[in-house]
């Protein structure tokens, strides 16, 4: 019984905990834009949990807004938005095994979620995309809602420093929801946490962006019930940085590292397209100009590297 219950944990921690994604896979085949039916299913749910916060009668509570917001904005397992795009017929994706990815060759005792427990039990693998031309992995999702609005939480509720704010992630891509269980650091997951921490400031725009670019507020106080100021457009935050094509992770070991790239040179003997990463260098180059201030934490500049 204690084994059958170690192992259910162990499963739910791979739902739980999110997927890796291979930007490289199937990248030779072209997808329908997803910009239009995300943005909507977006406006939709936010409308909803509006109304929703509305119904509690506590007039224009931050604190009942936010909660509201949250049950349909999380992550995969908790929310309405992320497991939509996970699974909906009204996106195009490229899927793929684990077994077929950049990841197959990953032992059980050097990832065990990707080595073992995706292979044995779950997939973990995620999806791609195309958002408004940009290929990016549903996973992203999940980090620019979930880990997004802890980084809120923390640098507009508590005051923490950005530099500390960034550290969560750094050390989750570095611990046990990285690196210790999938052998994938990830700086693309960190681009999206990152502007996820600008979304969830720009509901109510209570504090200046910190990059300088303000969307909001999305949501104004009127006549004390809460009203949608402006429509949400995903664009405003999805660029070149989340592509795990152009901001390339890297990986635990050297073992990894080399596994990935073997990989990556059958994908470019069956396909004929160059399969380095960076993909594309110049994108590479406008995500830094972005990212200035912030760029050693969340852009890889080295391309497909091992940590040891």
């Amino acid at each position: 019984m204690k084994s059958i219950i170690s192992l259910s944990i162990l499963i739910f921690t791979l739902n739980a905990s999110g997927s890796e994604i291979d930007s490289f896979l199937k990248r030779e085949f072209p997808l329908t834009d997803s910009r239009k039916a995300i943005n909507n299913k977006t406006r939709q749910l936010f409308a909803e949990a509006i109304e929703r916060a509305n119904s509690k009668d506590k007039g224009c509570s931050e604190k009942y807004l936010y909660k509201s917001l949250r049950k349909n904005f999380r992550n995969h397992v908790f929310g309405k938005l992320t497991p939509w795009i996970i699974a909906t017929n009204e996106i195009e994706r490229n899927e793929g095994h684990v077994r077929d990815t950049i990841y197959g060759d990953f032992k059980w005792y050097e990832a065990p979620i990707i080595g073992f427990l995706s292979k044995a039990f779950s997939d973990s693998t995620g999806h791609n995309i195309n958002f408004g031309n940009y290929y990016i992995g549903t996973d992203k999702f999940e980090h620019f809602l979930g880990t997004g609005f802890n980084y809120f939480n923390k640098k507009y509720r508590k005051n923490w420093s950005t530099e500390k704010v960034l550290n969560i992630g750094v050390k989750a891509e570095f611990g046990f929801m990285g690196a210790l269980t999938t052998g994938v650091i990830s700086y693309a997951d960190q681009v999206a946490n990152f502007n996820g921490m600008r979304f969830w400031n720009h509901v109510l725009s209570n504090n200046p962006d910190i990059l300088g670019e303000e969307f909001g507020p999305y949501v104004v106080c009127s006549d004390n019930k809460w009203e949608v100021a402006k429509p949400i457009d995903w664009l405003n935050y999805v660029d070149h940085a989340w592509d795990e094509g152009i901001n390339c992770s890297k990986f635990r070991t050297k073992r990894l590292l080399k596994s990935v790239k073997k990989r990556l040179a059958n994908y470019q003997e069956k396909t004929g397209l160059e399969m380095t990463c960076p993909l594309d260098a110049t994108k590479l180059e406008t995500a830094k100009s972005k990212y200035t201030e912030f760029v050693d934490v969340l852009i890889n500049e080295q391309g497909h590297q091992s940590v040891k």
